[in-house]
């Protein structure tokens, strides 16, 4: 196949399909929370189902702003942005629609590197992903628990590095939902 005649191909894959679902992100966001906590900043944390290993954040702005806070966020943290995508724009072009939705992708070598020499397989939800979409009026901001992820990989006596990940994952996702 020519390098034409495959993206074509997988665009149709990616029709025939629904853009989502081969994302992984088809389907209603409506999912069990174990809880919906006021974090005593104005928005609610919500942990989805421990098989999800999400943690998602309702914003106190709307989509536009909470997307743009996530760079300078990133910046302050010293943790360099890979890329973003668009989802949304993405599905457009499928002649699709879908709500407002852009994931950003992110990290720090210095602290993935060393789990990935403990797990290889943990490069697979590596770099970093904060996930910033709209469902009707509301704005979330969602991101991969590293306990769960650290489970899921199997990593071992990297506990006190996952806790560190756990703590800088959710200062980013409240200072994105949260203006600080």
């Amino acid at each position: 196949m020519t390098r034409d005649q495959n993206g074509t191909a997988r665009r149709r894959f990616v029709q025939l399909l629904g853009g989502g679902t081969v994302l992984g992100i088809g389907g209603s966001t409506a999912t069990a929370t174990h809880g919906d906590r006021d974090n005593g900043a104005g928005t609610h944390s919500k942990t989805r189902d421990d098989d999800s290993g999400l943690v998602t954040l309702e914003s106190g702005a709307d989509f536009e702003t909470t997307v743009a806070r996530v760079e300078p966020a990133l910046e302050e943290r010293d943790l360099l942005l890979v890329t973003s995508v668009d989802h949304a724009a993405n599905a457009d072009t499928v002649g699709a629609e879908l709500p407002p939705t852009t994931l950003f992708l992110f990290g720090n070598p210095a602290v993935g590197t060393p789990l990935m020499q403990a797990s290889r397989s943990v490069a697979i939800d590596l770099p970093q992903k904060l996930l910033v979409w709209a469902a009707d009026e509301d704005v979330y901001v969602t991101y991969n628990d590293p306990h769960y992820l650290a489970r899921r990989h199997g990593l071992e006596g990297t506990d006190e590095r996952i806790a560190g990940v756990a703590e800088a994952l959710s200062d980013l996702a409240h200072a994105v939902a949260n203006d600080g």
